[in-house]
């Protein structure tokens, strides 16, 4: 049976690659994106073109009646595997940041996890089958200076994931991918004297290709990965 992937920020940089990879390796591809709209459709048009089933899906995942309706509007009946990827990201010191500042990072990067987990979950138990894979970053264990909220948001997505593999391992995995410094205009803020340290403590020498996060999460979605589950699978060149 052909599996359905929903890809929350489905349409640029990780997710993008996501649903080309998962496109190409036979899945039915759900793009959810909330303000990127033209690269969503262009993405749309580009798998189309190579005859695979595909949707994009407007929905700010931190706003629950949004997330309903996404799912209320999933085109290929059920989703087997699900890719919490929408992010956002935030730079500036703590004493200097606002309260709506920490707001919106936690509310897309963890709020957002939990609110579209908890709306493809049931689906998934009453199928017998499922995945979740949600993409962490190593920030959420090492702190990244000028990222207080976001790290903290992918720490509590890491705790998400090791809790809830626990709830429900019996139907359906959960797992997490802790990306290193990832090659997309989400990090284009880092500075080049940044980038540099971290390459300089990469063991592979070099940051990381939204095609790495991709294959990781492909492995973790084959059914053959069925006794993974509850793992943080570090994808960052040994950082």
């Amino acid at each position: 049976m052909k599996r359905t992937v929903l890809i929350t920020g489905g349409a640029r940089g990780i997710g993008r690659q996501l649903a080309v990879d998962f496109g190409n390796a036979g899945y039915n591809v759900i793009i959810n994106y909330n303000r990127s709209q033209k690269a969503a459709m262009e993405l749309v048009n580009e798998l189309s073109a190579r005859e695979i089933a595909c949707q994009a899906i407007q929905a700010d995942v931190s706003d629950a009646e949004q997330v309903k309706r996404m799912a209320d509007s999933v085109a290929f009946g059920r989703v087997d595997t699900l890719i919490n990827n929408a992010g956002v990201a935030h730079f500036g010191l703590m004493q200097t940041d606002t309260e709506s500042d920490f707001d919106r990072v936690i509310a897309v990067d963890l709020k957002g996890v939990w609110l579209v987990t908890r709306a493809f979950l049931p689906s998934m138990i009453s199928n017998g089958f499922g995945r979740i894979i949600n993409i962490s970053s190593f920030w959420a264990e090492r702190g990244s200076s000028t990222e207080t909220a976001y790290s903290a948001a992918k720490a509590g997505v890491n705790g998400m994931t090791k809790a809830l593999s626990r709830e429900i391992g019996e139907y359906v995995t959960v797992n997490a991918i802790v990306a290193g410094l990832i090659a997309t205009d989400m990090n284009d803020p880092v500075p080049p004297d940044a980038l540099v340290r971290i390459v300089d403590n990469t063991p592979v020498r070099r940051i990381g290709r939204p095609d790495d996060i991709s294959h990781a999460a492909l492995f973790l979605a084959d059914e053959k990965s069925s006794f993974v589950n509850g793992a943080l699978l570090h994808v960052d060149g040994g950082y």
